[in-house]
């Protein structure tokens, strides 16, 4: 289980997509929501974390075991 915060002022796309492009995961965040994603299901490998909103866009990658 990995847990994500909205930090931004503004509603956020955030997208789980691994390093051949599937996108494993997808949901809206309003500002300041708390996400809770269990990843049990998806692959050993290397992800980005994509967050989207009107203005930015920031990847953060995780490596899952």
């Amino acid at each position: 289980m990995i847990s994500i915060r909205n930090k931004e002022q503004e509603e956020c796309l955030l997208l789980v997509v691994d390093m051949n492009g599937r996108v494993w995961a997808e949901t809206y965040m309003q500002p300041n929501d708390k996400l809770t994603l269990d990843i049990k299901e998806m692959f050993s490998g290397i992800y980005n974390l994509v967050f989207k909103t009107a203005t930015t866009s920031h990847v953060q990658q995780i490596v899952k075991y």
